[in-house]
């Protein structure tokens, strides 16, 4: 049996790419949902800062820029981080927040905005 080496290692690199695409909304929405806690977000919290219009990604350190930009390196594209997305990542442990971002239109226009601004950053387009 003629075993090829670059076959398989294009096929397996093939299988592995599809399974990081087919995983990629289950990391990233861990991730959302641990820098939830770690940042202990509740309503008021949201409130305010779409209250003040605050740039999370304008706020963010350099090792959270880089968790984020290792994030996106691992799960590749991240179109798939929609408002949906997000509030789906977050209902089970954040319902009040999820509410929040359904319920009120600006919260809403806020979180589609944040979601862009971290998607230019990790692309290196400064908001």
């Amino acid at each position: 049996m003629d075993l090829n080496l670059g076959a398989l290692k294009r096929y397996a690199s093939a299988a592995g790419m599809g399974l990081m695409k087919e995983m990629a909304p289950r990391i990233a929405g861990g991730f959302i949902n641990e820098k939830f806690h770690q940042w202990k977000v509740d309503v008021a919290k949201i409130t305010k800062d779409v209250q003040n219009n605050r740039s999370l990604w304008g706020d963010m350190g350099p090792d959270q820029r880089s968790q984020v930009n290792d994030l996106a390196k691992r799960v590749g594209a991240l179109d798939f981080i929609t408002p949906e997305f997000l509030i789906n990542s977050i209902k089970k442990d954040f319902p009040g927040v999820a509410s929040l971002f359904l319920n009120w239109p600006e919260a809403a226009e806020w979180l589609g905005r944040q979601i862009d601004d971290l998607k230019a950053g990790v692309n290196g387009v400064d908001q």
